[in-house]
């Protein structure tokens, strides 16, 4: 993943905008932004002007350890745009959906953050955003999934996805509705739970894979977990009740990379992208089986 801009938008009134805007919104036009975020991304549009579909405003933002550009998050019909502010000017980022191989939406307390990974040396992003204005970021993260390809090879088998549902959490089960577009069918689920508690995970300060459920489509494997112990510590050991949802394209070419049989502890399980890139799914060992089962079905050995 190359040219990757990180930034980030929690909340403050933009300097320039003569109106309030706490948060994350859209809106209609380029001629809509201030200056110079309004001329970069009519550059980066170009001919493209009219095949904008979803254009996100975030403000600046500034705290304690943490500071990130005013920026512009936009969608066209084939490819995403990102534009921030810099000390001189603006940076761009740009690339098509079909490079796209790993989507993550993270949502944690109040902030939460998309981040792109792309394939064949296109850029990459995250974008932080305040927990407001989710359904934003979400509805880009749709439209990103919706010109996603199904995958040329490894059919998925039917699970008794009714079975799998039936034994979610409540979060979890909400979570999977909450980040499944509407329309698409779920070909497969499986789902784990931790085996080490919250006060033993602080104890021994052991992290232990997070709960979590993974769906599959014809398009993309979709994982969805409780956030790892490395977030909680981000949150000086607040309880996020949060989670993250990443998204890992089939339309590109994806291997699989198993550990050696265990039975305590937690595997990583390794869904590699490309020959630099992958995810890394992390489950309880003891609960693993039926996860690598169906993997290996749909995926050829790394």
């Amino acid at each position: 993943m190359t040219d990757v801009a990180r930034v980030s938008a929690f909340g403050r009134q933009a300097a320039n905008v003569g109106r309030a805007l706490p948060f994350s919104e859209s809106v209609g036009s380029p001629d809509d932004l201030p200056e110079p975020l309004a001329t970069a991304l009519k550059q980066a549009l170009a001919d493209e002007a009219a095949a904008v579909q979803l254009i996100i405003q975030s403000p600046a933002f500034a705290t304690v350890g943490q500071s990130s550009p005013e920026n512009v998050f936009a969608l066209t019909g084939s490819r995403w745009i990102l534009v921030a502010r810099t000390a001189t000017g603006t940076l761009t980022s740009s690339a098509p959906f079909s490079a796209a191989a790993v989507i993550e939406l993270t949502m944690i307390l109040l902030g939460g953050q998309l981040r792109i990974e792309s394939v064949g040396g296109a850029a990459g992003c995250a974008v932080g955003f305040n927990m407001v204005s989710i359904e934003l970021f979400r509805e880009a993260l749709f439209m990103i999934l919706a010109g996603a390809r199904p995958a040329a090879t490894g059919a998925v088998r039917g699970g008794n996805i009714e079975a799998e549902l039936a034994v979610l959490s409540f979060k979890f089960r909400t979570a999977l509705q909450e980040q499944t577009p509407s329309g698409l069918a779920l070909r497969d689920v499986r789902s784990w739970t931790s085996e080490v508690s919250p006060l033993a995970r602080l104890l021994f300060m052991k992290p232990a894979a997070p709960a979590g459920v993974l769906a599959v489509t014809d398009t993309y494997l979709g994982v969805i977990t409780d956030p790892p112990a490395g977030k909680e510590k981000q949150h000086k050991g607040k309880s996020p009740h949060g989670k993250i949802a990443t998204y890992v394209l089939r339309q590109h070419p994806l291997t699989l990379r198993v550990p050696p049989p265990q039975t305590r502890g937690d595997c990583t399980l390794r869904i590699g992208t490309s020959a630099a890139s992958g995810f890394d799914l992390r489950v309880p060992a003891r609960q693993s089986s039926g996860i690598v089962s169906l993997l290996s079905a749909m995926l050829p050995p790394a």
